[in-house]
Protein backbone atom coordinates (compact mmCIF):
# COMPACT_ATOMS: atom_id res chain seq x y z
CA UNK A 1 0.00 0.00 0.00
CA UNK A 2 1.33 3.42 -0.99
CA UNK A 3 0.90 6.21 1.56
CA UNK A 4 0.82 9.63 -0.06
CA UNK A 5 1.50 13.15 1.15
CA UNK A 6 0.70 16.58 -0.19
CA UNK A 7 4.34 17.06 -1.17
CA UNK A 8 4.31 13.80 -3.16
CA UNK A 9 1.25 14.80 -5.17
CA UNK A 10 2.66 18.29 -5.64
CA UNK A 11 5.91 16.78 -6.92
CA UNK A 12 4.02 14.58 -9.40
CA UNK A 13 2.12 17.60 -10.71
CA UNK A 14 5.41 19.48 -11.03
CA UNK A 15 7.13 16.66 -12.95
CA UNK A 16 6.04 12.98 -13.20
CA UNK A 17 9.59 11.93 -14.08
CA UNK A 18 10.95 13.48 -10.89
CA UNK A 19 8.28 11.57 -8.95
CA UNK A 20 9.51 8.36 -10.58
CA UNK A 21 13.14 9.03 -9.68
CA UNK A 22 12.36 9.78 -6.06
CA UNK A 23 9.55 7.41 -5.11
CA UNK A 24 9.89 4.48 -7.51
CA UNK A 25 13.56 4.31 -8.46
CA UNK A 26 14.69 5.36 -4.98
CA UNK A 27 17.54 7.42 -6.38
CA UNK A 28 19.58 8.96 -3.60
CA UNK A 29 19.60 12.73 -3.50
CA UNK A 30 22.46 14.97 -2.59
CA UNK A 31 20.82 17.67 -0.53
CA UNK A 32 22.32 21.10 -0.37
CA UNK A 33 21.43 22.30 3.11
CA UNK A 34 20.16 25.85 2.86
CA UNK A 35 19.98 28.61 5.50
CA UNK A 36 16.32 29.11 4.55
CA UNK A 37 15.52 25.51 5.47
CA UNK A 38 17.39 25.80 8.77
CA UNK A 39 15.56 29.06 9.51
CA UNK A 40 12.21 27.39 8.81
CA UNK A 41 12.89 24.36 11.03
CA UNK A 42 14.33 26.49 13.85
CA UNK A 43 11.38 28.89 13.92
CA UNK A 44 8.92 25.99 13.78
CA UNK A 45 10.73 24.22 16.61
CA UNK A 46 10.68 27.34 18.79
CA UNK A 47 6.93 27.82 18.23
CA UNK A 48 6.29 24.14 18.89
CA UNK A 49 8.09 24.47 22.23
CA UNK A 50 6.10 27.63 23.01
CA UNK A 51 2.72 25.91 22.55
CA UNK A 52 3.82 22.79 24.40
CA UNK A 53 4.26 25.09 27.40
CA UNK A 54 0.89 26.73 26.74
CA UNK A 55 -0.72 23.30 26.70
CA UNK A 56 0.37 22.65 30.31
CA UNK A 57 -0.84 26.14 31.38
CA UNK A 58 2.64 27.58 31.59
CA UNK A 59 3.12 31.12 30.27
CA UNK A 60 6.10 31.11 27.90
CA UNK A 61 8.91 33.60 28.43
CA UNK A 62 10.16 35.44 25.35
CA UNK A 63 13.80 34.82 26.25
CA UNK A 64 13.11 31.08 26.42
CA UNK A 65 11.45 31.12 23.00
CA UNK A 66 14.42 32.94 21.48
CA UNK A 67 16.79 30.66 23.34
CA UNK A 68 15.13 27.59 21.83
CA UNK A 69 15.43 29.16 18.39
CA UNK A 70 19.17 29.74 18.85
CA UNK A 71 19.67 26.23 20.21
CA UNK A 72 17.99 24.65 17.19
CA UNK A 73 19.80 26.98 14.80
CA UNK A 74 23.24 26.22 16.27
CA UNK A 75 22.63 22.46 16.23
CA UNK A 76 21.52 22.55 12.59
CA UNK A 77 24.47 24.74 11.58
CA UNK A 78 26.86 22.30 13.23
CA UNK A 79 25.23 19.32 11.47
CA UNK A 80 25.31 21.06 8.09
CA UNK A 81 29.02 21.86 8.22
CA UNK A 82 30.49 22.65 4.81
CA UNK A 83 27.26 21.75 3.02
CA UNK A 84 25.72 25.05 4.08
CA UNK A 85 25.81 27.66 1.34
CA UNK A 86 24.75 31.30 1.70
CA UNK A 87 23.59 33.07 -1.44
CA UNK A 88 22.88 36.58 -2.66
CA UNK A 89 25.35 38.25 -0.27
CA UNK A 90 23.48 37.03 2.80
CA UNK A 91 25.21 35.82 5.95
CA UNK A 92 24.35 33.95 9.12
CA UNK A 93 23.58 37.20 10.95
CA UNK A 94 20.90 38.05 8.37
CA UNK A 95 19.02 34.79 8.97
CA UNK A 96 19.38 35.02 12.75
CA UNK A 97 17.98 38.53 12.66
CA UNK A 98 15.02 37.38 10.60
CA UNK A 99 14.23 34.48 12.93
CA UNK A 100 14.49 36.67 16.03
CA UNK A 101 12.24 39.29 14.45
CA UNK A 102 9.60 36.71 13.47
CA UNK A 103 9.45 35.26 17.00
CA UNK A 104 9.57 38.59 18.83
CA UNK A 105 6.71 39.99 16.76
CA UNK A 106 4.71 36.79 17.17
CA UNK A 107 5.26 36.73 20.92
CA UNK A 108 4.29 40.39 21.33
CA UNK A 109 1.04 39.95 19.42
CA UNK A 110 -0.24 36.75 21.04
CA UNK A 111 1.21 36.88 24.57
CA UNK A 112 0.15 35.71 27.18
CA UNK A 113 -1.44 32.93 25.08
CA UNK A 114 -4.18 32.25 27.60
CA UNK A 115 -6.91 32.45 24.97
CA UNK A 116 -5.86 29.43 22.96
CA UNK A 117 -6.81 25.79 23.53
CA UNK A 118 -4.15 23.63 21.88
CA UNK A 119 -5.30 20.23 20.65
CA UNK A 120 -1.86 19.23 19.37
CA UNK A 121 1.46 20.54 18.04
CA UNK A 122 3.27 18.82 15.18
CA UNK A 123 0.21 16.59 14.81
CA UNK A 124 0.86 13.46 12.76
CA UNK A 125 -2.23 13.02 10.62
CA UNK A 126 -3.15 9.78 8.84
CA UNK A 127 -6.33 9.65 6.78
CA UNK A 128 -7.98 8.24 3.67
CA UNK A 129 -9.45 10.22 0.80
CA UNK A 130 -12.63 8.19 0.47
CA UNK A 131 -14.59 5.34 1.96
CA UNK A 132 -15.07 3.12 -1.08
CA UNK A 133 -13.60 -0.33 -1.56
CA UNK A 134 -10.44 1.17 -3.06
CA UNK A 135 -9.73 3.61 -0.24
CA UNK A 136 -6.70 1.61 0.86
CA UNK A 137 -4.98 2.96 -2.24
CA UNK A 138 -5.60 6.57 -1.23
CA UNK A 139 -3.92 6.83 2.15
CA UNK A 140 -2.46 10.17 3.22
CA UNK A 141 0.03 11.14 5.91
CA UNK A 142 1.24 14.58 6.98
CA UNK A 143 2.22 16.68 10.01
CA UNK A 144 0.22 19.78 10.99
CA UNK A 145 2.11 22.59 12.71
CA UNK A 146 -0.61 23.24 15.29
CA UNK A 147 -4.27 22.40 15.83
CA UNK A 148 -6.42 24.54 18.14
CA UNK A 149 -10.07 24.72 19.17
CA UNK A 150 -12.11 27.70 20.27
CA UNK A 151 -14.95 27.94 22.80
CA UNK A 152 -17.53 27.14 20.13
CA UNK A 153 -15.78 23.90 19.15
CA UNK A 154 -14.40 25.22 15.90
CA UNK A 155 -11.10 23.52 15.14
CA UNK A 156 -8.35 25.73 13.68
CA UNK A 157 -5.46 24.46 11.56
CA UNK A 158 -2.38 26.69 11.96
CA UNK A 159 0.54 26.71 9.56
CA UNK A 160 3.66 28.92 9.79
CA UNK A 161 5.43 30.25 6.71
CA UNK A 162 8.83 31.97 6.68
CA UNK A 163 8.82 32.60 2.91
CA UNK A 164 10.11 35.92 1.64
CA UNK A 165 7.76 35.60 -1.34
CA UNK A 166 4.03 36.00 -0.85
CA UNK A 167 2.08 33.58 -3.09
CA UNK A 168 -0.54 35.18 -5.35
CA UNK A 169 -4.14 34.42 -4.56
CA UNK A 170 -4.80 32.48 -7.75
CA UNK A 171 -1.80 30.17 -7.20
CA UNK A 172 -1.89 29.63 -3.47
CA UNK A 173 -1.14 25.94 -2.96
CA UNK A 174 -1.09 26.45 0.80
CA UNK A 175 -4.85 27.00 0.94
CA UNK A 176 -5.33 23.80 -1.02
CA UNK A 177 -2.98 22.01 1.36
CA UNK A 178 -4.84 23.07 4.50
CA UNK A 179 -8.18 22.23 2.91
CA UNK A 180 -6.92 18.70 2.29
CA UNK A 181 -5.85 18.46 5.94
CA UNK A 182 -9.32 19.58 7.02
CA UNK A 183 -10.60 16.35 5.49
CA UNK A 184 -8.16 14.44 7.70
CA UNK A 185 -9.25 16.43 10.77
CA UNK A 186 -12.85 15.44 10.05
CA UNK A 187 -11.87 11.78 10.10
CA UNK A 188 -9.82 12.08 13.29
CA UNK A 189 -11.95 14.48 15.36
CA UNK A 190 -15.27 14.60 13.50
CA UNK A 191 -17.52 13.95 16.50
CA UNK A 192 -16.02 16.87 18.44
CA UNK A 193 -15.83 19.67 15.92
CA UNK A 194 -18.47 22.09 14.72
CA UNK A 195 -16.52 23.54 11.80
CA UNK A 196 -12.92 23.85 10.62
CA UNK A 197 -10.99 27.05 10.13
CA UNK A 198 -7.51 27.66 8.82
CA UNK A 199 -4.80 30.18 9.64
CA UNK A 200 -1.75 30.76 7.50
CA UNK A 201 0.82 32.79 9.44
CA UNK A 202 3.11 34.57 6.96
CA UNK A 203 5.73 35.59 9.51
CA UNK A 204 7.90 37.56 7.11
CA UNK A 205 5.04 39.88 6.16
CA UNK A 206 3.26 39.79 9.51
CA UNK A 207 0.16 38.70 7.61
CA UNK A 208 -2.53 36.32 8.80
CA UNK A 209 -4.66 34.63 6.15
CA UNK A 210 -7.69 33.21 7.95
CA UNK A 211 -10.80 31.54 6.56
CA UNK A 212 -13.42 28.89 7.26
CA UNK A 213 -13.04 25.73 5.23
CA UNK A 214 -16.38 24.80 3.69
CA UNK A 215 -17.54 21.27 3.00
CA UNK A 216 -17.82 22.10 -0.69
CA UNK A 217 -14.16 23.10 -0.87
CA UNK A 218 -13.17 19.91 0.99
CA UNK A 219 -15.18 17.80 -1.46
CA UNK A 220 -13.55 19.53 -4.43
CA UNK A 221 -10.04 18.95 -3.08
CA UNK A 222 -10.77 15.31 -2.24
CA UNK A 223 -12.06 14.79 -5.79
CA UNK A 224 -8.96 16.44 -7.27
CA UNK A 225 -6.51 14.38 -5.24
CA UNK A 226 -8.45 11.18 -5.80
CA UNK A 227 -8.07 11.73 -9.54
CA UNK A 228 -4.37 12.56 -9.11
CA UNK A 229 -3.74 9.35 -7.17
CA UNK A 230 -5.69 7.29 -9.72
CA UNK A 231 -3.46 8.75 -12.42
CA UNK A 232 -0.33 7.98 -10.42
CA UNK A 233 -1.47 4.43 -9.72
CA UNK A 234 -2.16 3.85 -13.41
CA UNK A 235 1.28 5.19 -14.25
CA UNK A 236 2.88 2.99 -11.58
CA UNK A 237 1.19 -0.04 -13.09
CA UNK A 238 2.41 0.85 -16.58
CA UNK A 239 5.90 1.50 -15.22
CA UNK A 240 5.95 -1.92 -13.55
CA UNK A 241 5.01 -3.35 -16.96
CA UNK A 242 8.23 -1.82 -18.37
CA UNK A 243 6.64 1.24 -19.94
CA UNK A 244 9.54 3.69 -19.65
CA UNK A 245 7.29 6.59 -20.71
CA UNK A 246 4.76 6.02 -17.92
CA UNK A 247 6.16 9.01 -16.03
CA UNK A 248 7.01 11.63 -18.67
CA UNK A 249 9.31 14.58 -18.18
CA UNK A 250 7.68 17.97 -17.67
CA UNK A 251 9.60 21.16 -18.28
CA UNK A 252 8.99 23.69 -15.50
CA UNK A 253 10.71 26.62 -13.75
CA UNK A 254 12.18 24.27 -11.12
CA UNK A 255 14.20 22.21 -13.62
CA UNK A 256 17.37 24.24 -13.09
CA UNK A 257 17.25 23.46 -9.36
CA UNK A 258 16.42 19.75 -9.76
CA UNK A 259 18.72 17.27 -8.05
CA UNK A 260 18.17 14.68 -10.82
CA UNK A 261 19.67 16.65 -13.70
CA UNK A 262 22.39 14.02 -14.18
CA UNK A 263 19.83 11.37 -15.17
CA UNK A 264 16.88 13.38 -16.51
CA UNK A 265 16.59 13.36 -20.33
CA UNK A 266 15.64 17.05 -20.24
CA UNK A 267 18.89 18.16 -18.59
CA UNK A 268 21.30 15.22 -18.80
CA UNK A 269 23.03 16.47 -21.91
CA UNK A 270 24.27 19.51 -19.96
CA UNK A 271 26.63 17.20 -18.09
CA UNK A 272 28.03 15.44 -21.16
CA UNK A 273 31.36 16.18 -22.74
CA UNK A 274 31.02 17.47 -26.28
CA UNK A 275 30.99 14.70 -28.88
CA UNK A 276 32.22 14.80 -32.46
CA UNK A 277 30.26 13.43 -35.41
CA UNK A 278 31.55 13.10 -38.96
CA UNK A 279 28.86 13.72 -41.57
CA UNK A 280 30.12 13.62 -45.11
CA UNK A 281 28.16 16.66 -46.33
CA UNK A 282 29.15 18.85 -43.39
CA UNK A 283 32.42 17.32 -42.36
CA UNK A 284 33.50 16.88 -38.75
CA UNK A 285 31.27 18.72 -36.27
CA UNK A 286 30.54 18.62 -32.56
CA UNK A 287 26.99 17.99 -31.35
CA UNK A 288 26.92 21.07 -29.14
CA UNK A 289 28.12 23.34 -31.92
CA UNK A 290 25.45 21.86 -34.18
CA UNK A 291 22.79 22.83 -31.61
CA UNK A 292 23.73 26.49 -31.90
CA UNK A 293 24.25 26.21 -35.64
CA UNK A 294 20.79 24.67 -36.11
CA UNK A 295 19.11 27.47 -34.19
CA UNK A 296 21.01 30.15 -36.09
CA UNK A 297 20.18 28.55 -39.44
CA UNK A 298 16.51 28.60 -38.49
CA UNK A 299 16.68 32.38 -38.52
CA UNK A 300 18.16 32.60 -41.99
CA UNK A 301 16.55 32.38 -45.42
CA UNK A 302 15.26 29.25 -47.11
CA UNK A 303 18.64 28.87 -48.82
CA UNK A 304 19.82 27.23 -45.60
CA UNK A 305 16.92 24.75 -45.42
CA UNK A 306 18.88 21.84 -46.85
CA UNK A 307 21.76 22.20 -44.40
CA UNK A 308 19.31 22.72 -41.56
CA UNK A 309 17.44 19.52 -42.48
CA UNK A 310 20.70 17.56 -42.50
CA UNK A 311 21.62 18.88 -39.06
CA UNK A 312 18.08 18.16 -37.85
CA UNK A 313 18.36 14.46 -38.71
CA UNK A 314 21.86 14.20 -37.28
CA UNK A 315 20.63 15.62 -33.98
CA UNK A 316 17.41 13.56 -33.97
CA UNK A 317 19.32 10.34 -34.67
CA UNK A 318 21.87 11.19 -31.99
CA UNK A 319 19.21 12.13 -29.40
CA UNK A 320 17.17 8.97 -30.01
CA UNK A 321 20.26 6.78 -29.79
CA UNK A 322 21.27 8.36 -26.47
CA UNK A 323 17.75 8.67 -25.06
CA UNK A 324 17.94 12.48 -24.75
CA UNK A 325 14.89 14.71 -24.93
CA UNK A 326 16.85 17.97 -25.00
CA UNK A 327 20.24 18.98 -26.45
CA UNK A 328 22.30 21.91 -25.19
CA UNK A 329 25.22 24.16 -25.94
CA UNK A 330 26.43 27.65 -25.04
CA UNK A 331 23.46 29.76 -26.02
CA UNK A 332 20.67 27.48 -27.09
CA UNK A 333 18.86 24.23 -26.46
CA UNK A 334 16.69 21.99 -28.62
CA UNK A 335 13.64 20.02 -27.51
CA UNK A 336 13.52 16.69 -29.40
CA UNK A 337 9.98 15.35 -29.80
CA UNK A 338 8.27 12.56 -31.70
CA UNK A 339 4.55 12.46 -32.42
CA UNK A 340 2.16 10.20 -34.29
CA UNK A 341 0.01 11.88 -36.95
CA UNK A 342 -2.93 10.33 -38.74
CA UNK A 343 -4.44 11.17 -42.12
CA UNK A 344 -7.32 9.65 -44.04
CA UNK A 345 -6.44 7.03 -46.63
CA UNK A 346 -9.55 7.97 -48.61
CA UNK A 347 -10.97 11.31 -47.49
CA UNK A 348 -14.47 10.85 -48.98
CA UNK A 349 -14.84 7.36 -47.55
CA UNK A 350 -13.66 8.57 -44.16
CA UNK A 351 -16.13 11.49 -44.16
CA UNK A 352 -18.99 9.07 -44.88
CA UNK A 353 -17.87 6.98 -41.92
CA UNK A 354 -17.78 10.07 -39.65
CA UNK A 355 -21.30 11.06 -40.72
CA UNK A 356 -22.65 7.62 -39.83
CA UNK A 357 -21.12 7.87 -36.34
CA UNK A 358 -22.04 11.53 -35.66
CA UNK A 359 -18.38 12.54 -35.54
CA UNK A 360 -18.24 14.86 -38.52
CA UNK A 361 -18.77 18.05 -36.48
CA UNK A 362 -15.60 17.25 -34.56
CA UNK A 363 -13.53 17.05 -37.76
CA UNK A 364 -14.66 19.78 -40.16
CA UNK A 365 -12.54 19.42 -43.32
CA UNK A 366 -10.72 16.57 -41.49
CA UNK A 367 -7.44 18.43 -40.90
CA UNK A 368 -4.67 16.30 -39.40
CA UNK A 369 -4.91 17.72 -35.91
CA UNK A 370 -8.63 16.99 -35.75
CA UNK A 371 -8.08 13.38 -36.82
CA UNK A 372 -5.32 13.05 -34.24
CA UNK A 373 -7.77 14.26 -31.58
CA UNK A 374 -10.23 11.51 -32.50
CA UNK A 375 -7.52 8.91 -32.04
CA UNK A 376 -6.21 10.46 -28.83
CA UNK A 377 -9.69 10.63 -27.26
CA UNK A 378 -10.41 6.98 -28.19
CA UNK A 379 -13.31 7.91 -30.48
CA UNK A 380 -12.13 5.29 -32.99
CA UNK A 381 -11.47 1.60 -32.48
CA UNK A 382 -8.18 -0.02 -33.44
CA UNK A 383 -9.91 -1.66 -36.41
CA UNK A 384 -11.40 1.64 -37.59
CA UNK A 385 -8.02 3.34 -37.33
CA UNK A 386 -6.45 0.52 -39.34
CA UNK A 387 -9.22 0.69 -41.96
CA UNK A 388 -9.52 4.41 -42.57
CA UNK A 389 -6.32 6.07 -41.39
CA UNK A 390 -2.65 6.16 -42.23
CA UNK A 391 -0.14 6.79 -39.45
CA UNK A 392 2.93 8.92 -39.99
CA UNK A 393 5.60 9.56 -37.41
CA UNK A 394 6.70 13.16 -37.11
CA UNK A 395 9.91 14.35 -35.45
CA UNK A 396 10.54 17.91 -34.40
CA UNK A 397 13.32 20.04 -32.96
CA UNK A 398 12.00 23.00 -31.01
CA UNK A 399 14.66 25.63 -30.26
CA UNK A 400 14.83 28.04 -27.31
CA UNK A 401 17.37 29.91 -25.25
CA UNK A 402 19.19 27.87 -22.59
Amino acid sequence: MVVYSFSQINLYEQCPKKYQYRYLDGLEREFETSPDLILWTSVHGALERLYQQVNIYKIPIKADVLGKFHELWNNSIADAGEKLIYKWDQHEEDYLRRGEHYLEEYYTKYSPFDWVKVVATELSLNFTLDKDEHSENKQFRWIIDRLDKDDEWNFIINDYKTNKNLPPEDKDEYREQLTLYAHGIQQKYGKYLKSIKAKLHYLHFWLLDEWEISQDSINAIVKKYTEDINQIENSRFEYNMWNTKAFPTKQNPYCKYCEYQNVCPLRQHLNYEDEIVDWWELGEKTIKNLVDQYVKLGKKSTECDKEKEIIKWILIEYAEKKGFEQLFWNENKLWVSKTENYSAKDKDQFIDFLKQHNLLDETIDTPYYKVNTLVKNNKLTEEEIKTYLEKKDSRRLTPSKK
